[in-house]
């Protein structure tokens, strides 16, 4: 029967040489074989990974210790095949093996140490490339010329969009409530003056006073509809306003709603600005 000693002693081997050879799983087996022992198949495909590797073929040591490691699995040839990764420059899956050499059951405390203080440089290289890595593609990107509207216009989040979508939404709702309560003030005020015209052209009194009576009546809707309508107008036409840009706002704000009010009653307006 052959005699081993610690299973994770290649683990210790190969942290005491980072920079130099892999460790493999014959370092983990006692130093003098019994006569007549042959080497298994996963140390011979261990003895083989390590050649690759002082080769530099590194692609070839992985594969020969990933199959060793199926063969024999030994948490010390996940720490080589991190070994490997890190000398080909292929951070990423070096972090990974040593990750799970760590993690793995039955590692000792001096191997666990001298993996994660590897894993500790190797992230922050990773993080450093991938900073620089940031800053060269913002520095190739083609910068476009902004227009005079975007450049009125901050950088937007999801909630400022669906809030001013909102408010644009509501504005226009109480324009289309005003401009219904314009066109009935309009009506009314038609009615209430056909009433006093026709009250002037009536000869007898108690029918002349009726029609006025109605043109009054008619006059006061008007007046009401036509305040309603034009406040109701301006309101949505400010919430529609206060989501467009300077530049839009200012052509969108050119003719503004105006209602007023005198001893004629109510009318509607139009203002322009320039």
């Amino acid at each position: 029967m052959r005699r081993r000693t610690n299973p994770l002693a290649a683990a210790i081997v190969a942290v005491a040489l980072v920079h130099g050879p892999v460790a493999h799983a014959s370092a983990a087996r006692s130093i003098e074989p019994e006569a007549g022992e042959t080497p298994s198949e996963a140390d011979a495909l261990s003895d083989e990974a390590v050649e690759a590797f002082k080769a530099k073929d590194y692609d070839t040591a992985v594969a020969k210790f990933e199959r060793a490691y199926e063969l024999d699995p030994q948490p010390n040839y996940k720490f080589n095949i991190g070994r490997v990764y890190e000398e080909k420059g292929d951070l990423q899956n070096a972090v990974k093996y040593y990750q799970e050499f760590v993690q793995s059951p039955g590692v000792d405390i001096q191997s666990r140490e001298a993996a994660t203080a590897r894993l500790k440089v190797l992230r922050q290289a990773l993080q450093e490339l991938r900073e620089e890595e940031a800053k060269a593609r913002e520095a190739k990107e083609p910068t476009t010329p902004a227009t005079d509207a975007a450049a009125d216009q901050p950088p937007q989040d999801d909630a400022t969009k669906a809030r001013k979508r909102k408010l644009r939404i509501a504005g226009y709702s109480l324009i289309g409530i005003g401009g219904v309560g314009l066109v009935i003030g309009s009506v009314f005020g038609g009615l209430a003056l056909s009433k006093s015209n026709q009250a002037k052209d009536e000869p007898l009194v108690d029918e002349k006073i009726s029609l006025r009576q109605e043109a009054k009546s008619r006059a006061a809707v008007a007046d009401g509809m036509l305040i309603t309508g034009g406040v109701l107008a301006g309101v949505g036409l400010i919430l529609v306003l206060s989501t467009l840009g300077k530049g839009k706002r200012a052509k969108a704000s050119a003719w503004i709603p105006a209602t007023s009010v005198g001893p004629q009653g109510a009318s509607l307006s139009w203002s322009t600005r320039f």
